[in-house]
């Protein structure tokens, strides 16, 4: 693998330029990258950004999701270095038109003290400058794991309306099933769900909290969906498909949690129920992606008469070697 990881730092041309010129677009994000002073006090995009994940952590947000992906794109990086490393670079000019649109994103967010555009702008030009320097080939290969990094723009402080009207629908959704299918006798006023106790039953009382709603294991499902799609399909409706199912695959899976919450909290109590809710939400992750993967298997692509997968890496096609 290190030998690999050799050939492909060994393909990538012009790397004294290229650092330099990155070097220089890496310092104008960190002097002049946030103007947002009067909530954050730095300069640096960076530094906006470590704030915003740390703060979102202590509210209950995703964006220290954010954190992640470098992981995650370095991950794939590692896994298509052969792929990676067979692509022909050579400078391509057109790329640079994305400078000065990763610029124009950058100076209308200093403006406006809207710093997400900045982030956006980072990257539009950062990958602007790779093409430039190696190419429209490597821009097409490498687009797919850079999409990633754009999960890094903290937008979660925008979703208070699509969360509360997930709380809303996981809610209706859990207490009707409860209602009609188990004979639970359920009231609900929002996202309050109680059942007012009897001679037979405990009685118990929920509040769906933004938390609850599904919004966080949403979020983390399409980032994995995404990523599993790509990585997996070659067809492009295969995964747009795939990954537009994803987030109902999360309120689902929600939905399916809730309902085991509110059945669990009648047969054995209040605290038996908050202890499901409280410890067992990786189950909504578990329930989320096995329904990404019973879908993929139903998509899964057809193998060529030879037995190998008709899956051939994009890049492949232009390193001037003939396929199998």
């Amino acid at each position: 693998m290190l030998q690999e990881l050799r050939s492909l730092w060994d393909s990538l041309p012009h790397k004294a330029a290229f650092g330099l010129v990155v070097a220089a677009w890496f310092a104008l994000f960190h002097f002049l990258g946030n103007s947002t002073l009067g909530y954050i006090q730095t300069d640096s995009m960076f530094g906006w950004l470590q704030a915003v994940y740390e703060g979102g952590a202590k509210q209950g947000r995703d964006d220290e999701l954010g954190l992640m992906i470098p992981w995650l794109v370095g991950a794939i990086v590692v896994m298509r270095r052969t792929e990676l490393a067979a692509i022909p670079k050579e400078p391509w000019a057109p790329a640079l038109a994305l400078v000065p649109l990763g610029l124009l994103l950058h100076l209308s967010g200093y403006v406006v003290q809207q710093t997400r555009l900045g982030v956006v702008g980072f990257l539009v030009g950062l990958f602007g400058i790779m093409g430039m320097y190696w190419g429209r080939a490597w821009m097409r290969a490498f687009a797919f794991p850079y999409l990633l990094f754009f999960f890094c723009v903290p937008i979660s402080v925008f979703l208070d309306t699509l969360t509360h009207g997930l709380r809303i629908l996981s809610t209706v959704l859990s207490t009707t099933f409860c209602e009609w299918v188990l004979n639970m006798k359920l009231e609900r006023a929002g996202t309050i769900v109680l059942q007012k106790a009897s001679a037979t039953v405990q009685g118990f009382r929920f509040d769906v909290a933004p938390a609850c709603s599904g919004i966080r294991s949403a979020t983390v499902v399409l980032l994995l969906t995404v990523t599993f799609a790509f990585l997996n399909f070659r067809s492009a409706w295969r995964r747009v498909f795939l990954i537009l199912l994803s987030p109902g695959f999360a309120v689902l899976a929600n939905v399916i949690r809730l309902i085991v919450v509110f059945a669990v909290a009648e047969a054995a109590g209040q605290a038996a129920g908050e202890a499901i809710e409280t410890k067992f939400g990786f189950a909504t992750f578990l329930i989320a992606l096995g329904c990404v993967f019973l879908v993929a298997r139903w998509l899964r692509e057809p193998e060529s008469p030879s037995g190998s997968s008709t899956r051939v890496p994009a890049e492949a096609t232009h390193s001037g070697t003939p396929q199998p």
